[in-house]
C-alpha cells in the first residue's frame, strides 16, 4: 500500500483511490496482497514481483506484521512519522527537489534509526503540516518544502552496527550467529534495553533516538561477540551493582526479557536466566523469565530464618561460625550457597537451647558440659559465647545410645547405681562411663521405672571399672608439682610457661590412681633448661641468697624472662649468666 501510495504521489495523484482508477488496480486486493494485483503493480512499476511480495507489509495478528520475514509490532511501521537519511535524499532527488525523490529512501520502520549505507541518523521528515490522510503523499510531500541547506543541516553521523544487521536479515541475507533465529526487531529492542542496562539508564521511554542508537549499538557490540560475552557483562554487571535484586542490577533488560519479548529471542534469555540462577537467590517454585526454578542454589538470610524457625541474627552468627559466609556487615545482601549450608540449616531447624537440651537429656549442666568437652555432644553454636544450641535428633540419637541395652527396674537395687557414683566409685570422668555404654559395653543397665533419662539410668560400677582401659606406666615425663620442685617457682609461673608453649604438656590416666593428671615431656624440661636457668637454682649453684643474686645481676645489665607480676619465681637467659661469669 505504501509502496503505490508513494508510486501514485510521484505520478501527481493525489490519492492512491485516484491512480488504482487511473490504473485499474484494486485498492482493496492491493490491500490483501492478492497475487495478480500485485504482478499488475509490478508490470507498471518495473519492481520484482517476489521483492514486492517479500517487502508488503501483510497482517500476522491484530497487534503484529510480517514484513521481509520478520515480524514486526503495528506500532513500529508508522505511515504517520516518515524517518529519512539526508544523504540518500540529496543522492537520489531530481535537481534537489525533494517531490521526485524515490520511494526507497523513505523509512517507515521506527525502530531502524540508521541509514545502513551512510551511517547516519534517521530523521523525521521535517513536515510543516500533516495531512488528515497519512497515505496522500503527494500533499505532504508539497506542504514539507524543505531545502537542500535544510538537508545538510540534518546530517548526523551515528552508530548503526545494529541497524545493518537488521537490514540484512531484511534483506534475506543467511546469519549464522547465534542470534540468527531471531527477528530484527526483537534483537533490536534486545541491543537497545542491553545498552541501557549497561550504562545505567532506569527507563528507555523517553530518549531521544540519538541515544537509543547509541545505547543499542553499546549492546549489539556485546550481543554479536557471543553468549560468552554476555556472560561476562552481565556478571560483571552483578558485582559492580551488588545482588540485592533482578530488576536493580539489570534494569529494563530484565523487564524486556521478563516479558513476551523475551520468548522470541530464547538464547539471549537463557544466558540471563543462567546468570541469575548463579547468582541470586530464587527460591523453588518461583517463575524465573518463563521457567519454574526446581532447585534452590542460594539462601538469603531471610529464606534460611524462615526455613529454621531461628531470627535471622543467629542464623548469621551460626553459619558465620560455621564458615559458610564471612562476617556480615549488610544482612540484606548476604547469599548462602544452599547446598553446603543444607545439613547446618537442618540442624538449626531442630535446634534447641542448653535449658531445653537438659530437660531432654536429664542431666545437670555441669554432666553436660563434660560431655561437650569429650566430643559426645556438640552445639550448633560453638563459638557464640553464651546460650548454646543443640540439634533434636543428635540428642535423640545419644539417648538412645545410652539405653540401648536397658531394662526396667521398678526400685533401687543396691548393685546399681546413677551414672555420677559409678564414676566416682571407678575413679573416672562422667563422659567415660558414657562413652563405655555408647559403646555397648555395659550389658547391664537398668532404667528406673522406665525413664530414658540419664538420672533414671543404673550400671554396675565393677562393670564400668572393668570395661575402662588399662594403663601403663608414665616415662620420661614430669608432673605439674614435681616441676614445681625442680625449678623452685610457683603454679602460677608454671602454668605461665605452658601457655607460652616452653613445655610440651599432655594428659592421661595416672596408673596408681586412676585419675586423669597432666604430665609435661622431659624432653622439654631439658630444652628449657638448655635455655634458662631459674633464680632459685643458680642461686644454690652459687651458695647466696636469691635476692643479692637478682640484684647482682641486674646492676650488671641482666634481666629476667618477662613474667606476670603475680608469679613467684624468676628464670633468666642461660647464655647472659655465663658471659658475665667469663667477664668477671
Amino acid at each position: 500500500m505504501t509502496y503505490a501510495s508513494r508510486i501514485a504521489a510521484l505520478n501527481g495523484c493525489n490519492s492512491l483511490w485516484s491512480f488504482c482508477g487511473l490504473t485499474g488496480l484494486s485498492a482493496l486486493k492491493l490491500a490483501q496482497g492478492d497475487a495478480e494485483t500485485l504482478k499488475h503493480l509490478s508490470d507498471l512499476t518495473g519492481t520484482d514481483v517476489s521483492a514486492l511480495t517479500r517487502f508488503t507489509p501483510c497482517t500476522e495478528t491484530r497487534a503484529t506484521r510480517c514484513l521481509g520475514g520478520q515480524i514486526f509490532p503495528n506500532k513500529d511501521i508508522k505511515i504517520q512519522t516518515q524517518h529519512i537519511c539526508p544523504k540518500c535524499i540529496l543522492d537520489s532527488s531530481i535537481d534537489r527537489e525533494l517531490y521526485f525523490a524515490a520511494p526507497r529512501v523513505f523509512w517507515y520502520l521506527d525502530f531502524v534509526r540508521t541509514c545502513p549505507k551512510h551511517g547516519l541518523l534517521l530523521v523525521p521528515l521535517p513536515e510543516r503540516q500533516k495531512g488528515w490522510f497519512p497515505y496522500d503523499f503527494a500533499a505532504r510531500l508539497k506542504r514539507s518544502q524543505i531545502s537542500r541547506d535544510q538537508l545538510v543541516d540534518l546530517i548526523a553521523p551515528a552508530p548503526n552496527k545494529v541497524d545493518q544487521f537488521s537490514i540484512s536479515l531484511l534483506s534475506g541475507d543467511a546469519d549464522r550467529s547465534w542470534l540468527g533465529n531471531s527477528d530484527a526487531y526483537v534483537v533490536s529492542r534486545t541491543s537497545e534495553r542491553l545498552g541501557c542496562a549497561v550504562e545505567g539508564v532506569t527507563s528507555a521511554k523517553y530518549l531521544a533516538r540519538s541515544e537509543l542508537a547509541r545505547l543499542a549499538d553499546i549492546g549489539f557490540a556485546v550481543l554479536s561477540d557471543g553468549p560468552d560475552a554476555l556472560r561476562a557483562t552481565l556478571l560483571d554487571l552483578t558485582n559492580k551493582r551488588g545482588r540485592s535484586g533482578t530488576r536493580r542490577v539489570f534494569g529494563v533488560f530484565f523487564n524486556l526479557m521478563d516479558g513476551k519479548m523475551g520468548q522470541k529471542i530464547p538464547s539471549v534469555r537463557n544466558v540471563l536466566r543462567e546468570v541469575i540462577l548463579e547468582n541470586f537467590v530464587v527460591h523453588p517454585g518461583d517463575k524465573l523469565l518463563g521457567e519454574l526454578c526446581v532447585k534452590r542454589r542460594f539462601h538469603s538470610l531471610q529464606s534460611a530464618a524462615d526455613q529454621t524457625g531461628v531470627h535471622p541474627t543467629k542464623v548469621a552468627s551460626v553459619l558465620t561460625a560455621a564458615g559458610l559466609i564471612p562476617r556480615p556487615e549488610d544482612t540484606n545482601s548476604i547469599q548462602i550457597e544452599a547446598e553446603p549450608a543444607e545439613e547446618m540449616l537442618r540442624r538449626l531447624s531442630n535446634a534447641v537451647l542448653t535449658r531445653d537440651a537438659l530437660k531432654f537429656l536429664g542431666l545437670p549442666w555441669r554432666h553436660l558440659m563434660s560431655l561437650q568437652d569429650a566430643g559426645l555432644i556438640s552445639p550448633i553454636n560453638p563459638a557464640c559465647g553464651g546460650q548454646y544450641m543443640y540439634c533434636r535428633h543428635d540428642l535423640s540419637r545419644l539417648r538412645d545410645a545410652l539405653c540401648q541395652n536397658g531394662c526396667n527396674i521398678e526400685q533401687e537395687d543396691d548393685s546399681l547405681v546413677p551414672i555420677y557414683k559409678a564414676a566416682n566409685q571407678s575413679v573416672c570422668g562422667i563422659a567415660e562411663v558414657v562413652k563405655l555404654l555408647v559403646s555397648g559395653k555395659i550389658q547391664i543397665v537398668g532404667l528406673m521405672q522406665g525413664l530414658r533419662t540419664f538420672d533414671a539410668i543404673r550400671v554396675d560400677p565393677k562393670e564400668v571399672f572393668e570395661g575402662l582401659p588399662s594403663y601403663e606406666a608414665v616415662e620420661a615425663a614430669l608432673t605439674r608439682e614435681e616441676l614445681l620442685k625442680q625449678f623452685g617457682v610457683c603454679g602460677a609461673t608454671v602454668a605461665f610457661l605452658l601457655r607460652e608453649g616452653h613445655f610440651d604438656e599432655f594428659r592421661t590416666r595416672c596408673r596408681t590412681s586412676r585419675k586423669i593428671r597432666s604430665y609435661v615431656t622431659k624432653a622439654s624440661v631439658d630444652r628449657f633448661s638448655e635455655e634458662y636457668v631459674s633464680l632459685r637454682n643458680l642461686a644454690v649453684e652459687r651458695q647466696i641468697s636469691g635476692r643479692a643474686l637478682s640484684h647482682s645481676l641486674k646492676g650488671k645489665g641482666i634481666y629476667e624472662l618477662p613474667v606476670p607480676s603475680r608469679c613467684r619465681g624468676r628464670f633468666f637467659r642461660r647464655a647472659d649468666v655465663n658471659l658475665v661469669n667469663e667477664l668477671s
